[in-house]
């Protein structure tokens, strides 16, 4: 199909919405000429005659024409708006009804079967490893980075293992981007750590963090595991699991909120 009237980009959204190609030309006809008779719309889009009245009652029951009684009947468009809500509840209400069915008969079938999730949860080892993975995943970050440290390696307290971790490039993208960034840390570290990263952070400070980890745009997360002072973290549990990134961000929010703000 294709229409003088609008882009071949908006032909395919309206297909892909539910419109079936005889919809959008009739409603397209309509938008062309307003209103008209469902002879008229088969002569305008070329849809048989025999199936425009079928074509038209289709698109009165998703809310995109409207009809007058009479003889002959007269069909005219709502407007785009006004029928892509009435779509829009239309497949909201569809999906609920579908989705109360098939988590109500097969829920129990999965519950009963004590079907093992995959766990997507990946094991990060040495220090550097740690610093170098948590890196990278602040690296991709688009739009929020929650970080909590209660202490650093030695072997990255300075600031260009930190750089080169990050990657200058790393961050300039997100110096010139709108990326939050929330570090959680002690008040000892954020006065001895000056990385280029903490400078593009808010950064709150408390006595009471025994752990640290990372979260990412809340869908990675990254856990330290033996964090002994002044050696660790030795161990990182990085994973993308959704749970595990939720509890996660709950435990650095409730850490953050009682956290006190840093101005160095």
């Amino acid at each position: 199909m294709s229409s003088p009237l609008i882009s071949e980009k908006a032909e395919k959204a309206l297909r892909e919405i539910g419109l079936t190609e005889y919809e959008t030309l009739a409603y397209l006809s309509l938008l062309r000429n307003g209103e008209m008779t469902a002879e008229n719309v088969s002569d305008a889009s070329s849809i048989p005659y025999s199936k425009v009245y079928s074509v038209l009652d289709s698109l009165h029951d998703k809310g995109w024409i409207d009809l007058e009684g009479g003889r002959p009947r007269k069909y005219f468009p709502r407007s785009p708006d006004d029928s892509l809500r009435a779509e829009q509840l239309r497949m909201e209400s569809a999906f609920e009804k579908n989705r109360d069915i098939i988590v109500g008969e097969l829920q129990p079938l999965y519950e009963e079967k004590d079907i093992q999730e995959m766990p997507e949860i990946w094991m990060v080892r040495g220090k550097m490893g740690t610093v170098e993975k948590a890196m990278e995943l602040i690296g991709k970050a688009k739009k929020e980075v929650m970080l909590a440290f209660p202490w650093l390696p030695e072997t990255v307290m300075e600031e260009s293992p930190l750089v080169s971790a990050l990657g200058e490039e790393s961050l300039r993208k997100i110096q010139d981007s709108e990326i939050k960034i929330q570090v959680l840390t002690t008040r000892r570290i954020a006065e001895s750590v000056d990385s280029p990263l903490l400078h593009m952070a808010e950064i709150r400070v408390t006595d009471q963090l025994f752990g640290g980890g990372l979260v990412v745009d809340g869908k990675e997360c990254l856990i330290f595991l033996d964090m002994v002072y002044p050696a660790g973290p030795d161990i990182a549990l990085w994973s993308a699991h959704e749970s595990l990134t939720r509890i996660s961000m709950f435990y650095f929010q409730n850490l953050w909120e009682s956290a006190e703000p840093y101005t160095s």
